[in-house]
């Protein structure tokens, strides 16, 4: 009896594991009332961190969603909306798009969405004919600063002639569409296009007399301009656009 009387408290293994698993207890009860570090962020940094997320890609958004309640929710907020990317989904859809997907694009396009309003106002003018809803579409995503949808509003007004004319021309100077910057207004064109091929056109555009500025004084405002790589033309702002808006509506009409 004396000898495993010693032996027991004589064994300093034994006394070291019992520390070492009471501390380990202990720590794991002090991490579980941690608050994590992500649920510990205000709540305008956590839509501000989805919203840079979202803007390069919607399965990030999608996976942070996944990861944890305080994103989930987060996730919800209108500005989430606003800058999400919708590049993956197709502006036509051939088959019938799921109802969580369906729900999804027309959030965004309820919540201000510039890309997903510009596609709805193609849609609108374009497709279902629908022209004053189109316009409507196409200026608030103007409004927003979308590139796309502020060179169709103003062809559309510029095409139309008289006050529209204006308009139209005002909107495009807006642009500032200058040598350095005619690759943008190249891809710009580029994806229009695209996007009318995808689509059935049952609402052209016709061209009217547009104003200019050549036509008055001897062309006092005249200045060079380039709207094609290959060809540099003399003209003011009006008649330069109105170039331009001839090849528009010949990309409509599916002509080039």
């Amino acid at each position: 009896m004396e000898s495993t009387e010693a032996d027991c408290t004589s064994s300093p293994s034994i006394g070291k594991r019992t520390k070492i698993n009471a501390g380990s207890t202990s720590t794991k009860r002090r991490r579980q009332h941690q608050r994590p570090v992500v649920g510990s962020l205000p709540g305008d940094v956590l839509v501000d961190v989805l919203a840079r997320v979202a803007s390069s890609s919607f399965t990030d958004l999608f996976n942070a969603k996944l990861s944890c309640r305080d994103f989930l929710g987060a996730a919800e907020d209108k500005f989430i909306f606003q800058h999400v990317s919708i590049d993956k989904f197709p502006v036509i859809h051939w088959f019938p798009p799921s109802d969580e997907l369906l729900s999804f694009l027309n959030q965004c396009i309820d919540k201000g969405n510039p890309e997903a309003m510009f596609r709805q106002g193609m849609i609108e003018f374009f497709s279902l004919a629908r022209i004053e809803t189109g316009l409507e579409y196409l200026k608030r995503a103007s409004e927003k600063g979308h590139v796309e949808a502020t060179y169709v509003y103003g062809m559309i007004l510029l095409s139309r002639g008289g006050l529209s004319s204006q308009q139209g021309l005002d909107i495009l100077n807006s642009m500032k569409v200058t040598r350095s910057k005619y690759l943008k207004l190249r891809e710009c064109r580029a994806k229009i296009k695209a996007i009318l091929r995808e689509m059935w056109i049952n609402n052209s555009i016709s061209l009217n007399e547009v104003k200019c500025k050549c036509q008055e004084r001897n062309m006092l405002c005249v200045r060079k301009r380039k709207f094609e790589e290959e060809e540099e033309v003399m003209c003011c702002d009006a008649c330069g656009w109105y170039l331009e808006v001839i090849s528009f509506c010949k990309i409509v009409d599916g002509v080039v």
